[in-house]
């Protein structure tokens, strides 16, 4: 049976957060592949300018180059309308096949919120999940949360020791705009913001 990580969320800009905590993921739990999967409309970010899908598929691209576990998808920026992660993770589920165990990947302070999310009880009986801890989360009721969605929906989720970054996308930016070094984002990805002009606007 494949064991197959989705990882998704908004990447704008993907940092070191994220890329740590998609190979700790890989690492721990053994999955054959993890795909990162960039959102095109995010439900809870409505109200946000977000940068495009392609520059942020491209930098995902080089945040994860050479990877031979991890790579990037554009399931969700190919479709029109909102990326509800219940749709991909069905659309996955199709590709690999019933027998194959979906993780869903994500930090702590979204995993406490997703009986909110769209068609919650399928998604949290019917997937696995990978939780990093992000800071400022570590004592937040995760367990306990934990402990009664497994009585609720037999939800199978697993903590991770995922290495952390102390920052924002919020505050990224802000750093971008400085013009600094940043040793939060891969140098690549770095250098393809600076090329092509990114985040200089007012977030």
């Amino acid at each position: 049976m494949s064991k197959i990580g989705v990882f998704g969320g908004t990447f704008d800009p993907v940092h070191y957060g994220h890329v740590w905590l998609a190979r700790q993921a890989a690492s721990e739990l053994l999955l054959d592949k993890v795909l990162v999967t960039p959102t095109k409309k995010q439900p809870f970010k409505m109200d946000r300018t977000v940068t495009s899908g392609v520059h942020r598929y491209n930098m995902l691209k080089l945040a994860f180059a050479g990877d031979g576990i991890i790579s990037v998808s554009d399931i969700e920026l190919k479709k029109d309308g909102i990326s509800y992660t219940i749709d991909t993770l069905r659309e996955i589920r199709r590709i690999f096949g019933v027998d194959a165990e979906i993780y869903f990947i994500l930090g702590a302070d979204a995993f406490l919120k997703i009986e909110k999310w769209k068609d919650a009880d399928e998604l949290l009986s019917g997937y696995s999940f990978i939780i990093g801890i992000r800071p400022g989360h570590e004592d937040c009721g995760l367990c306990g949360h934990i402990r009664r969605l497994k009585a609720v929906y037999n939800t199978k989720a697993t903590v991770i020791g995922n290495k952390q970054i102390d920052v924002s996308s919020t505050e990224i930016k802000e750093m971008i705009k400085t013009g600094g070094r940043l040793s939060v984002i891969p140098e690549d990805v770095e250098r393809y913001i600076k090329t092509n002009g990114l985040y200089q606007g007012i977030y």
